[in-house]
């Protein structure tokens, strides 16, 4: 080897391969660079460098590749040192599997990489004099203590025998661990720290026990004096003539006041790098002569480009600049290079990323010159000053808005004399600004203030800093007039008031405005009758009266029937003219001593006082009906309504605004209930009904936690043969500590208040896992769900049949979801789409009653189901010989046929009907006839019998 040790730097990266050759030539090294993996494998095979630094993560042929070849050649033992960030134990791993000598990690230490190097290359050639010291152990024991003596005192010598206890120690180790060699000798471990990496160098000495070379490891050992020694360790098995591992010799090098360093260089270069993050402060290194530039991550960042792919020549610098900057900043660049300007400081926009510009401040120095005093090196820094330049922009726009602004804004001194105000200033009090500078506001005099008014706002300036309120001012001509102002300190740096800033602005429109607003907040802005909130007070006067001539308050609430369908066919201009209309014959119904509301949309209350007697109550609820069933005519259109009234009577049914309120809600939907067109009064019967209806959904709220809900499944028979073929899912609840309640209670209940979706899904979930079980034990079968409409209202039926196939495992062909025909109406385009992504996963779909509702044929086509379910009306009257019947069901399985769709008949309830049903070529069918709904095992017991 020369005494000028030469380096191959493969690196696709520029300024590594020049900052690594820099700092290497300067500590007297030659170094030797390839810009990619082939051409660092042909360096490495023509020139025969005595060490590698070799980058991990290149194109074409990466390090690991590269390494693989360098090992391939023969009578090549040359160190290969791996550079990368990569923070992958794996890969590590595989690179001294590889046959790598030692790792770098970037960012380079650059202070620390030539005594990495002199390590390297020191530690390698350490290694093969061991080798060859150890091949001739058994001649010359002499050489071997000779080499141990002439090693440093930060190394020593270590052999482990085959048990793997120190068998020898150089004499060095005392000096490093404070302890004698020979006391040392024995478990290699017993010094050991509970440090994590002695688990790996645990690993590292039983390979080499075994047999294999491992990579250069470390361990942690315990000082005599209490502290701990951080050891690099380069270990190597020798073998015996039969190949046996006889001992493994090493090199230790006490590594921990390097790690020291290393740490320590490392905290500060972490430092500088998130100092001049944190500042936000890009830089730039720049080679006049050629342009190529060399820029930090920020100066890239700062753009919003990635710094990978990020050009910074200078050319890609002038492309970049703003077309209204480019020019000025070219010239001015130029003749700082030329020396025609002694300084170079520029403000110029540059283009991000993303379309947008910044502006930057730059500025740059020449460091280098050649012999000629030609540049050949200039460094400098990029600043975002785009804030600042908003700012200043800002600040412009702030004294524009001073001067434009719609309000009145004034400054005073701490005195409160007034040092600038604006032209709004003079709009609203007629002085001009000069007439006003160095006097009080008269708003602010605390002489002309007998109230203590003043008083108060100084007081709120003093301890907040601000107030705010309505006061009085006086104009020029001597009109009074309203104000709303608002006053604040302004502070400085030490916290001193050095000056008050007010806005005020005229209010007099705004004083009348209130009144009308005053009057809005109680009443309907359509109808102009009183909103709810009047109402509760004329109802409260009502009560008072009614108590005192012992009478009785009506509350009667009234619900336009099919509003909505006057607003879809019509218009909303239409449906609001109605709705004026109702509310003056509502009002041509009752006395001025009675109160008409709406309670909004289609919602009116009426507060009927003093009313002797119920029949009083009933003969004005006939007149309103009356009254409101005589068509009206809207814009050449007539228009037939009907309402639904509910009547609560204070005090025979309650004593509070609110229960009367819910009581006569309760009597509207009863009167809904029996035909709408009509009026009911409150009953005890209505109040059960309502209780019963609450009780229900309060407790389906909790039955889905509370795991109260079960499957039964009904039997789906092949008519020809008996034989089961599928099952449709019927839910059950059975709450813990009551009776079952019949789906006919709770399903309409749970489908008004949204609580079907999440019980929908568990359906699904259930029933897929049940299925699953089934197909587990031998018996595979088509199960059915119903899915509501509010299902596919919310739009996340797709996710809930996916999550279901996929926790039970089932088959997607397996599930079958009905549907009513209903469904199909609503938003065609949503539910067609989300039935293509259903089956497209592979389920199938089926209409339930088919026949009842709209059965039209081309939603039929559009949505395509695959089974159309009979409804049981027309199956109870088959075997009364009804003709029509007959001729429906026949005709639904034809059209089944003709559509390539399954048919299969529900409620079949005999024998008579069921083959009644084949002869007319329905194959398929359910009902008690064979079996009812049965619970999941009583199912399966179906299996079993057969």
């Amino acid at each position: 080897m020369t005494t000028e040790p030469k380096i191959l730097i493969v690196d696709d990266d520029a300024m590594v391969r020049m900052l690594v050759g820099q700092v290497l030539r300067a500590h007297g090294y030659r170094t030797l660079e390839a810009g990619n993996g082939n051409e660092g494998f042909r360096l490495f095979c023509q020139e025969q460098p005595d060490l590698v630094l070799l980058d991990v993560m290149m194109p074409e042929l990466d390090g690991f590749a590269c390494l693989r070849q360098m090992r391939a050649v023969p009578d090549r033992n040359i160190p290969v040192v791996m550079m990368t960030a990569i923070e992958d134990t794996r890969a590590v791993e595989e690179a001294f599997q590889l046959g790598a000598t030692d790792f770098i990690a970037k960012p380079v230490q650059w202070p620390l990489l030539p005594h990495r190097i002199e390590y390297v290359l020191r530690a390698h050639r350490t290694t093969q004099n061991l080798i060859e010291q150890q091949n001739l152990l058994r001649h010359s024991e002499q050489r071997f203590r000779d080499l141990v003596e002439s090693l440093s005192s930060d190394y020593f010598l270590f052999s482990l025998d085959q048990q793997g206890a120190f068998s020898y120690l150089g004499p060095s180790v005392e000096q490093i661990l404070g302890y004698p060699a020979e006391q040392l000798l024995g478990d290699c471990f017993a010094l050991a720290t509970d440090n994590p990496l002695n688990l790996a160098a645990r690993s590292h000495i039983q390979a080499s026990l075994n047999g294999i070379k491992p990579p250069n490891y470390e361990l942690e050992l315990r000082c005599r004096d209490g502290g701990a020694r951080l050891l690099s360790l380069n270990a190597t098995p020798i073998f015996d003539e039969q190949g046996r591992v006889i001992a493994v010799n090493g090199l230790a090098h006490d590594i921990s006041e390097v790690r020291r360093t290393q740490q320590a260089l490392s905290d500060s270069e972490e430092r500088l790098r998130l100092s001049m993050q944190a500042a936000k402060l890009g830089f730039f290194d720049i080679d006049p002569q050629t342009g190529a530039t060399i820029v930090n991550r920020e100066y890239s960042a700062m753009l919003g480009y990635d710094a990978a792919g990020f050009s910074a020549d200078i050319d890609a610098w002038a492309e970049r600049l703003h077309p209204d900057d480019r020019q000025a900043a070219l010239e001015r660049y130029r003749a700082y290079i030329a020396g025609e300007i002694g300084e170079y400081r520029l403000e110029y926009r540059l283009r991000c990323a993303d379309g947008g510009w910044k502006w930057i401040l730059s500025i740059g120095s020449i460091v280098e010159r050649d012999g000629d005093g030609r540049p050949l090196r200039m460094l400098g820094t990029h600043t975002d000053i785009t804030d600042s330049k908003i700012a200043a922009e800002r600040l412009k726009l702030l004294a524009k808005v001073f001067e434009n602004s719609g309000e009145a804004i004034f400054l005073c001194a701490p005195d409160l004399t007034i040092v600038s105000s604006n032209q709004a200033y003079t709009n609203i009090t007629g002085f001009r600004a000069e007439e006003v500078l160095g006097k009080k506001p008269a708003m602010l005099d605390a002489e002309h203030d007998d109230s203590g008014h003043f008083r108060r706002i100084r007081q709120a300036l003093n301890e907040n800093g601000y107030w705010q309120g309505e006061i009085w001012d006086t104009r020029k001509n001597g009109e009074l007039y309203p104000a709303w102002l608002g006053i604040s300190t302004i502070g400085d740096p030490l916290g001193t008031v050095s000056h008050y800033i007010g806005i005020f602005s005229d209010i007099t429109e705004r004083k009348a405005a209130e009144a009308q607003i005053e009057y809005l907040a109680r009443h309907d802005p359509l109808t102009n009758l009183p909103n709810r909130t009047l109402l509760r007070d004329r109802f409260d006067q009502a009560m008072a009266h009614a108590l005192r001539n012992n009478s009785l308050v009506g509350l009667l609430f009234l619900d336009l029937d099919h509003f909505k369908n006057i607003n879809d066919t019509m218009g909303h201009d239409v449906g609001d003219r109605l709705l004026q209309g109702i509310a003056e014959r509502l009002c041509q119904c009752v006395r001025e001593v009675d109160t008409v509301c709406r309670q909004g949309g289609d919602e009116f209350i009426i507060i009927l006082t003093d009313i002797p007697d119920v029949d009083t109550i009933a003969q004005i609820a006939l007149k309103i009906l009356d009254q409101l069933n005589q068509p009206f005519l809207i814009e050449g259109v007539t228009v037939c309504t009907s309402f639904s009234i509910g009547i609560s009577l204070y005090p025979n049914d309650g004593l509070n605004f609110h229960g009367l309120l819910n009581k006569a809600d309760t009597a509207m939907y009863a009167a809904k209930n029996e035909g709408r067109n009509t009026f009911r009064f409150f009953s005890h019967n209505m109040n059960l009904a309502s209780i019963e209806r609450m009780n229900i959904e309060n407790g389906l709220r909790a039955a889905l936690k509370q795991n109260e809900f079960r499957l039964h499944y009904q039997p789906q028979y092949s008519i020809r043969d008996n034989k089961i073929i599928g099952a449709e899912a019927l839910l059950r609840w059975q709450p813990a500590n009551g009776a079952m309640v019949p789906p006919a209670k709770f399903i309409p209940i749970a489908e008004d208040n949204g609580l079907i979706v999440p019980i929908g899904d568990w359906v699904l979930r259930e029933a897929c896992r049940q299925n699953r079980l089934w197909h587990d034990a031998g018996c595979k079968l088509l199960v059915t769900v119903n899915i509501s409409a509010l299902q596919f209202k919310r739009g996340n039926l797709l996710e809930s049949v996916q999550a279901a196939l996929s926790e039970s495992g089932l088959d997607p062909q397996y599930l079958e979801l009905e549907l009513t025909e209903s469904v199909l109406m609503f938003d065609t385009a949503t539910v067609i789409q989300q039935i293509a992504d259903l089956k497209a996963l592979g389920v199938s779909f089926a209409i339930d009653d088919f026949g009842t509702g709209y059965s039209s044929l081309s939603y039929l086509k559009r949505f395509a189901v695959n089974k159309l379910k009979i409804d049981q009306s027309f199956i109870q009257d088959l075997s009364s010989g009804k003709a029509e019947d007959a001729a429906i069901v026949q005709a639904i399985v034809q059209l089944g046929d003709t559509l390539g769709l399954l048919t299969l008949a529900e409620g079949v309830e005999t024998q008579e009907q069921a083959e009644r049903l084949h002869q007319l070529g329905c194959h398929k069918a359910q009902g008690f006839y064979w079996n009812q709904p049965l619970p999941p095992d009583e199912f399966g017991a179906l299996f079993d019998a057969d």
